[in-house]
């Protein structure tokens, strides 16, 4: 499937997993199919539906094992969408790397990162919202405290009358539900913040736009609100309130191999449902939002020049990225929600992990088509780090 940042952050991932209170939690999982008029997706496996269950007692945030993300093989590479069904009791995470992770997209939406010049504005580029999308925002919210509420009671809780949870690793108070908060513009922005500091990943919100439907693309879903702080080799706010083709046409092959099958997915997809999906890449720094590297966006192959083994910090300057996507939709407002989640470590981390995972992700890179080689940069930082990781450990 894709591999780039909204490019193939807009892939897929993520359902309807939570109402307002436990019991509806529950019931919400059974998929609303009223409505729907193809109930019988290809793309649903209601065997993989369950309920959502607490964590144990002793489940401690920052000392767990994180999901390894090595999504590659060794093999020749091929565009699909590459998804499968999703368990939502794996749907948003919290590992050793959330309070890191929250305190950098933090620096990122509020435009105090310094990495970056205040004349960037990253807010710009990284907080999204149309008025059409605030009802479908207040739905998601509701969806994530109960998530998180469920899921990990041991970190979340409500407050005594109800109106805030207390979240005990940021130890900061948010609203308890969107009902606290008035439905205009800056109030939901608001939420938007909220959740940045509640959840590590992004997440992408689409919806169908009636009053576009005669422009090119007017029929697919618009990518109309969300947090996309994470965003690696382009800006978001290029895509924002555009349609699914629009955004995923930097994509060798999309609109000949993808374009049909990405638009009748999105159509299907249940609430209830999740699919997930991840990709690879690697980046010569460590930085998580990068909108003017990682990517090779033009045909000029000659201008990108292959690295030296010998000038590369493998320790501090390679690093192996990895997005694992999911996607669902929401059953009152029909918003698809996209969430993304940033795995971002040293290359020296990857090949430690035997020989196994580096004759996968050799072969993998090996199998690059020319096209996708230049997408992803590959014909920069390929050659080295296939060398890199062909050497004795």
């Amino acid at each position: 499937m894709f591999e780039s940042p909204l490019l193939y952050s807009l892939l897929l991932v993520i359902p309807y997993l939570v109402i307002k209170y436990g019991s509806l939690w529950r019931r919400s999982l059974t998929p609303n199919t009223k409505g729907i008029t193809n109930k019988k997706s290809a793309f649903y496996d209601k065997s993989k539906t369950s309920s959502l269950e607490p964590m144990p007692a002793d489940f401690q945030w920052d000392s767990i094992d994180p999901i390894k993300s090595y999504p590659f093989k060794n093999a020749a590479y091929k565009l699909t969408m590459g998804i499968k069904s999703l368990d939502v009791q794996d749907w948003l995470l919290i590992e050793p790397t959330y309070l890191d992770r929250i305190e950098e997209k933090t620096k990122i939406v509020t435009n105090n990162h310094p990495d970056y010049p205040k004349s960037k504005d990253l807010p710009q580029r990284t907080v999204f919202l149309t008025d059409e999308c605030i009802p479908a925002v207040h739905e998601f919210y509701d969806v994530v405290v109960n998530y998180m509420c469920t899921k990990y009671p041991m970190y979340f809780t409500k407050s005594e009358d109800g109106e805030q949870l207390y979240n005990s690793i940021t130890k900061e108070f948010i609203p308890s539900d969107s009902s606290k908060i008035s439905g205009d513009f800056s109030t939901t922005r608001y939420l938007l913040l909220k959740l940045v500091r509640t959840i590590e990943e992004d997440f992408i919100i689409l919806l169908k736009d009636p009053t576009r439907e005669n422009e090119v693309d007017g029929t697919e879903y618009f990518f109309k609100g969300g947090v996309f702080a994470f965003a690696a080799g382009f800006n978001p706010n290029d895509r924002f309130n555009k349609p699914l083709s629009f955004i995923h046409h930097p994509i060798p092959g999309y609109e000949s191999k993808l374009k049909v099958s990405m638009n009748r997915f999105f159509d299907r997809i249940l609430p209830g449902q999740f699919v997930t999906r991840s990709n690879f890449s690697m980046q010569t720094h460590s930085q998580f939002y990068v909108d003017d590297k990682n990517k090779g966006h033009n045909n000029a192959i000659e201008e990108i020049v292959p690295l030296k083994l010998e000038d590369i910090d493998f320790e501090k300057e390679m690093h192996y990225r990895s997005e694992r996507q999911v996607l669902t939709k929401l059953p009152k407002t029909g918003a698809v929600v996209f969430t993304i989640r940033t795995y971002l470590q040293p290359l020296s981390e990857v090949k430690r992990q035997g020989p196994e995972v580096r004759e996968r992700l050799v072969g993998a890179i090996k199998g690059f088509p020319e096209e996708i080689a230049l997408y992803k940069r590959s014909i920069e930082w390929g050659p080295a780090v296939i060398q890199y990781l062909e050497k004795d450990v």
